[in-house]
């Protein structure tokens, strides 16, 4: 079993790696973070949402990235944007694109299909609803009295007609 010390120091490692790979597609202009797609400035903060990292894990174990930092802001480097660089960054925006579209259509389908299975059900239970008011009704009716001879009884407990 690996000691606490390497596992802190694998997790340290790849941290900085991640740190290191968003601060370069920052450098270059090519961030995938979306809130940074329409622009950004270069900032601890944005490095930290680029990388996934927090700021506090930044300033306290990663200072030399936060060197790094410091000195490009100096000199800032513009980032060299070819027009090939630009189509293929179009035609991964096009890819992500298409595919949000295939998932918008698979969920409208869904829920095409509970709509239509929920107005069936509303549709079944209106004629069940219905049925039972007949069956209701029919009970409630007066029952027509037959005029049939009453036999009474006299105070002498005998029977007349």
């Amino acid at each position: 079993m690996p000691r606490k010390s390497d596992r802190h120091e694998q997790r340290r490692q790849q941290t900085q790696t991640r740190l290191n790979a968003a601060f370069e597609r920052l450098r270059k202009g090519c961030p995938v973070h979306p809130l940074h797609q329409r622009g950004y400035t270069l900032t601890v903060a944005t490095l930290a949402r680029e990388s996934g990292v927090a700021r506090n894990t930044i300033y306290t174990n990663h200072r030399d990235i936060i060197d790094d930092l410091h000195a490009i802001l100096g000199d800032p480097i513009k980032p060299v944007t070819t027009w090939q660089d630009k189509l293929d960054e179009l035609h991964g925006l096009i890819r992500t694109m298409k595919q949000e579209q295939r998932r918008l259509v698979s969920e409208n389908a869904l829920l095409l299909q509970r709509a239509l299975t929920a107005e069936a059900e509303a549709h079944r239970h209106q004629r069940h609803n219905a049925r039972l008011i007949a069956e209701r009704d029919t009970a409630l009716r007066a029952v027509p009295a037959t005029t049939k001879a009453r036999r009474t009884v006299s105070p002498d407990n005998k029977t007349r007609n």
